[in-house]
């Protein structure tokens, strides 16, 4: 089930996240959020879900860091972050709500290369984490993703649709 919301500012959606504790370096982060909504959606945080969470906040961490030309974020930083999502299972609609301010936070861009880049790659990482573990062998040939998983993903999709840049605001 969708919660869609009227798309939100990225001013607003910055403002949300402060009331979550999350501001400064951190924002930069949101892009995992999706990942962990993934791990968690069928109710566990597998080891192959989480070393695949671990490479893309790697890679993550450190192209921002070249982008930037200094540290913005250091490894440290960036797993305590992820530690606060994955030491034990977070509220699903807490996970959903913070889901849900990644588009206006990362996504609201005039850049369309980077809107599609920053997209693309957030997508294709859900979907290596929904297909690196299943709950129960044998699986029915439909079954490699289980219906938690793909009403997840579907509601990511939905939520990364193209966003309007014009809904971008002052930031």
């Amino acid at each position: 089930m969708s919660h869609k919301s009227p798309r939100l500012t990225r001013r607003e959606a910055l403002e949300e996240l402060r009331r979550y504790g999350i501001e400064g370096a951190d924002v930069y982060l949101m892009d995992i959020i999706p990942l962990i909504e993934m791990i968690w959606a069928d109710g566990r945080a597998q080891p192959g879900e989480i070393d695949i969470l671990e490479s893309f906040l790697q890679q993550h961490v450190e192209r921002l860091n070249r982008m930037s030309g200094y540290e913005v974020l250091s490894m440290a930083q960036a797993r305590r972050f992820v530690d606060r999502f994955l030491s034990s299972r977070p509220d699903p609609e807490l996970l959903h709500t913070l889901q849900e301010l990644v588009a206006p936070v990362r996504l609201a861009t005039s850049d369309e290369a980077l809107r599609h880049q920053v997209r693309e790659s957030l997508l294709a990482a859900c979907l290596d984490i929904a297909a690196s573990a299943v709950i129960a062998y044998p699986y029915g040939i439909d079954e490699r993703f289980n219906a938690q998983e793909k009403r997840c993903f579907f509601e990511i999709l939905e939520n990364f649709g193209e966003h309007d840049s014009d809904a971008t605001g002052p930031s």
